[in-house]
């Protein structure tokens, strides 16, 4: 069976058409367009190896902040991306756990369907609070 495909700007190929990768690809269009990430600070499917060796989790989409610290343990961003229907908050919530013991980003987007919640990092508690939207990325 013959999938449709799509391509991704960030991987610059054409990818398999799933209903993940639809959300995923409709985010990076959002992170560009919308809050103005340049296209090179995203990274798709970005693996957790690079930073944690003892793990092989990928993240859906990364957006590295490269102006304030280089590191990658702390990125801008941390997005999961899921196909409505597929999971649960509840469930996306333990998965962005484990990523969590891992990185330490400002933001967290979270892509469920077309169902999105925002996050960010309380720098005085250490904790991750709701917020109605990203702010736009300032290089």
């Amino acid at each position: 069976m013959l999938h449709d495909m799509l391509y991704d700007p960030i991987r610059q190929k054409e990818v398999p058409a799933t209903p993940e990768e639809h959300v995923r690809q409709a985010t990076i269009r959002f992170l560009m367009d919308e809050v103005k990430v340049p296209q090179n600070l995203i990274a798709v499917e970005f693996a957790l190896s690079t930073v944690e060796p003892s793990t092989d989790d990928r993240v859906d989409l990364l957006v590295q902040d490269f102006k304030a610290s280089g590191d990658l343990k702390h990125p801008w961003l941390l997005v999961e991306c899921k196909a409505p229907g597929e999971y649960t908050w509840e469930a996306l919530q333990v998965q962005l756990n484990k990523y969590l013991k891992v990185l330490t980003p400002k933001y967290v987007m979270l892509s469920l369907g077309d169902a999105v919640r925002y996050f960010a990092l309380d720098a005085t508690t250490k904790r991750f609070k709701k917020i109605e939207k990203l702010p736009e990325f300032t290089a």
